[in-house]
């Protein structure tokens, strides 16, 4: 798993806004997941900081996470 975490931290470091707009437009998310996966990878905060900007828990932040890089290692 770690690799899979350090390409698509790669990729969200590296990538131009039409690159991470062409696999959000493939990538299907909750409303929830969108949610995180704009603070966290595209607004680059941390955990905590989502976790209290959305009302839940580390852990809904960290299992969310887990389900968002299942969709996307499909596309990277």
């Amino acid at each position: 798993m770690y690799s899979t975490v350090t390409k698509i931290n790669a990729f969200f470091r590296d990538a131009s806004r039409s690159q991470v707009d062409e696999v959000m437009k493939n990538l299907v998310l909750t409303e929830r997941q969108a949610e995180i996966f704009e603070l966290y990878y595209i607004k680059r905060h941390d955990r905590g900081f989502v976790a209290d900007k959305l009302f839940v828990s580390q852990s809904t932040v960290s299992a969310e996470l887990r389900s968002i890089r299942l969709k996307l290692i499909k596309f990277l």
